[in-house]
Formats: C-alpha cells, structure tokens, sequence
C-alpha cells in the first residue's frame, strides 16, 4: 500500500526535503504551502516530475478559518502528518512586556493553534496505524518551568502540551503522535555552514516517524531517534 504523507511547510528547508525524500520513497504527497502568486519554484519543479503522485494545497495556517476549512479539502487517505510549520525562527528574544497583540496571536496560531487544527482536519481521514509528528525547532523548550518570556518560546511551549495532550487522547483510536528536533539545520552562530545538512536532517525525521509506535507517542525525539527531553 502506498502510504499518503500531509506535509505543511512544504515550500522550504526541512519541509522541502521531506517532500522529496518522501516522494524518493515512493510515497503519495499533499504538500501545503502559503499562498502567493505563484508556488514556490523548487515545490514547483517537485510536482512537475511527480504530478501522479503529488498535490499541492495553498493554506494559510496563520487563518483559524482556513485550517479549520481544511478537512473539506482532503479526500485522500491520510497515513502520516508531518507538521512543519513555524515562524519567528532567529528573531532574537523579546521581553514578556513585548508579547501583546496580533504578534504573540500569531506565533501561537502558526506554531500551537495551526498544528493542532491540520491535525483535526487530517483525522478526518486518518485510521488505525497513523501517524502524527510535528517539528519543533526550538530545543530550548525542554523544560516547561523554565521558560524564556518570549513569544516564540511560549508558542513552542503550548505546542509541545498541546501535542502531548494529542497523543494521549488518540491513542486508544490508534494514532500515533510525536515532536521531532530536526537538529542544527539553520546558519551557524558564526555565520558558518550548518552543522546538519537538510537531507540528514529529514532523513532521520523520517526514521524517526518509521519507528514511531504507540508504545512511544507522546514523546519528543531528535531527528537522531535519540530523546530530546534530556
């Protein structure tokens, strides 16, 4: 059975690859990206080569009413979620006094709010044997009491509950969930080259997504299978 894989962020970076190598794999891809004029050019070339086996859908997650609209347009099976979308990334830290308004919303829409609503709508067409994952890119997370006051650390906070809280609740439907460190993938402090590649990295998210059981949701892995709560 060809397994059909829902990835959001798909237009770059670790959601690009995971695309790709997933698609190398021979599996089906939904591949949701922001909306814009036009898909961005390495997603398009992806679905050119792989158009019998790919599907593009435009989503804005930052819009509560377009995720929530989501699962009217997906009428395939879907075997595993892969939640990559996050923003924020390498803005530098706020004070807790600057996390008011439409700022603080969106990062939590985007990074807590979205997931959970991609995910909803992906169980509508999801059974026994699927699997959830979402990346989570910010390590420093690890332990809830003790958090910067910044936006994007209380987002990424929200998500790992809320992602926990998730795994729990599907677990007697059979669903598996987990939230995955893609590793040192972004530019070096020092401006140097990244310590992970993006290949290695989404191959070993994907490992990772492979061995995910039941037994095991719940849990936040690194992309190496290794646990990333330590």
């Amino acid at each position: 059975m060809t397994p059909t894989v829902l990835i959001t962020g798909a237009s770059r970076g670790v959601g690009l690859e995971l695309v790709r190598q997933y698609l190398a794999r021979g599996a089906r891809v939904l591949a949701i990206h922001r909306p814009g004029p036009t898909v961005p050019e390495a997603l398009a070339a992806l679905y050119a080569a792989h158009a019998d086996r790919m599907r593009l859908i435009a989503l804005d997650v930052r819009s509560t009413s377009a995720v929530v609209n989501l699962a009217a347009r997906l009428s395939e099976r879907i075997d595993i979620l892969v939640n990559n979308t996050g923003m924020l990334m390498g803005t530098g830290f706020a004070p807790a006094g600057n996390m008011i308004g439409g700022g603080l919303r969106a990062t939590l829409q985007v990074n807590a709010t979205g997931p959970l609503f991609v995910a909803q709508a992906a169980l509508s067409n999801m059974t026994r044997g699927g699997k959830i994952a979402t990346i989570l890119p910010i390590g420093d997370v690890r332990s809830l009491d003790l958090l910067d006051p910044d936006a994007r650390q209380a987002a990424k906070a929200a998500v790992v509950k809320v992602m926990q809280s998730l795994a729990s609740d599907l677990k007697p439907a059979g669903v598996a969930v987990a939230l995955v460190h893609p590793g040192a993938v972004g530019p070096a402090p020092d401006g140097g080259e990244a310590a992970l590649s993006l290949a290695d990295s989404a191959r070993g998210i994907i490992e990772v997504i492979d061995g995910l059981t039941l037994e095991t949701s719940g849990q936040f892995f690194g992309y190496d299978g290794g646990s990333a709560e330590d």
